[in-house]
């Protein structure tokens, strides 16, 4: 039997006929489906969507009235927070792995994109096997796949950007012990959130110097051309819609393109806007350098509480960890070298040493797991010290 019933009274299980959706004045279809998680209902409300069809023949009926939720922990998860833990491979070893997963992705985001541009949109679901090839290699290793997606050529920041966002979303789920669908819902959202760049033109994307007002109108449109391009694929899950429309949202109400402020905006977005800005201010474009991630980590803690929620803002910097791979770090005893891989105790990474600085002079290049000896880390250097760009630096000592 079809049926209104008002979302309050929706529970994991109900079967959604009509989402009821006129989101900004036009009337949006989203593919009837389950509701599989409470942050689906946290959504809708987001939303507000307040009455929505059900199908009890096919799902679930509605409870008739909802006073508390049985399981919040998905929707505010900043209390769950898993351990840093040593990864379970070496970095050196789940490179390898990874390096055919980042490819893979590059490859079906690019075919992905085409389709975009020529009218079409493919079925989600080897963005799900995708999703969950990655999920496997973080959880073996939580820094290849980030390293991978990081390195790239000046023009290829648009497919890359989506994988590393990716990754980022799904180390973050997996620091919060977000259960796996879940998980698999956001990172796919996050495959998915830039799509509507397909159709904004490249000169507007790449130009190099500050975007008119007419022209960056015309760059935030992306956004609401994300969700209507998502609206002609099958089974994207409703956080792909609201992560593609809402990535550009900010905690402090001053984001577009519906100026939603604090916990309007659901967690899938907030997150993936998190993961979104770091990556788009470290990577390198052909029209800027990228920062090192250690000034990309600074820009997320300066917009904690302001353009991100806090306490999220903070949770990314320890997940990332104080020294990311890739970072160049000058030890108390005057060496210098670079993070190539982390431990369980996030200040004493695992460091290539290259450099003596009291020497001033280049070292035969050598290990040191900091959290299995007395050395510690005193300052930050940068990539200029080797003589070597980031890119560069990466792939001579982590991916030779």
């Amino acid at each position: 039997m079809i049926k209104k019933v008002n979302v309050e009274c929706l529970r994991v299980g109900v079967y959604v006929h009509d989402f009821n959706c006129d989101w900004n004045g036009s009337n949006l279809y989203i593919e009837p489906s389950y509701i599989k998680s409470e942050n689906t209902i946290e959504i809708l409300k987001n939303w507000n969507i307040e009455e929505v069809f059900i199908d009890t023949d096919r799902g679930l009926d509605a409870e008739p009235s909802r006073s508390v939720v049985e399981d919040v922990s998905f929707i505010t998860p900043f209390g769950v927070k898993r351990h840093r833990e040593r990864p379970a491979v070496p970095l050196k070893n789940e490179l390898q792995s990874s390096r055919k997963i980042t490819e893979d992705a590059v490859r079906i985001v690019e075919q992905t994109y085409r389709q975009a541009m020529e009218g079409s949109m493919p079925e989600v679901g080897p963005f799900y096997e995708l999703a969950k090839q990655m999920q496997v290699s973080i959880q073996r290793n939580r820094d290849a796949l980030s390293l991978l997606s990081r390195i790239r050529k000046k023009d290829e920041y648009t497919l890359y950007h989506s994988v590393s966002v990716s990754s980022h979303v799904l180390n973050m789920c997996h620091y919060y012990e977000i259960p796996e669908q879940q998980s698999l819902d956001i990172a796919v959202g996050a495959l998915f959130h830039d799509i509507g760049k397909a159709l904004v033109p490249q000169t507007i994307l790449n130009k190099p110097g500050k975007l008119t007002e007419a022209e960056f109108n015309e760059m935030k449109r992306h956004a609401e051309l994300s969700m209507d391009m998502l609206s002609r694929a099958k089974n994207i899950p409703l956080e792909g819609y609201d992560i593609a429309l809402h990535h550009h949202e900010r905690y402090d109400g001053k984001g577009y393109p519906h100026g939603l402020e604090k916990d309007r905006i659901s967690f899938a977005a907030q997150l993936t806007s998190v993961c979104d800005v770091f990556d788009a201010v470290t990577s390198e474009r052909c029209y800027k350098a990228g920062m090192e991630s250690v000034l990309g980590l600074r820009i997320i803690y300066e917009g904690g509480g302001g353009h991100f929620n806090k306490e999220l803002a903070n949770d990314f910097i320890r997940c990332i960890g104080m020294y990311p791979v890739g970072t160049c770090v000058v030890l108390a005893d005057g060496r210098s070298g670079v993070v190539i891989g982390s431990t369980e105790d996030m200040t004493r990474p695992i460091v290539q040493i290259l450099y003596d600085e009291k020497k001033q002079k280049q070292l035969a290049p050598f290990t040191v797991d900091l959290s299995q000896t007395n050395d510690t880390i005193a300052s930050y250097s940068d990539t200029r010290r080797f003589g070597l760009t980031y890119n560069q630096l990466l792939r001579k000592f982590l991916l030779s």
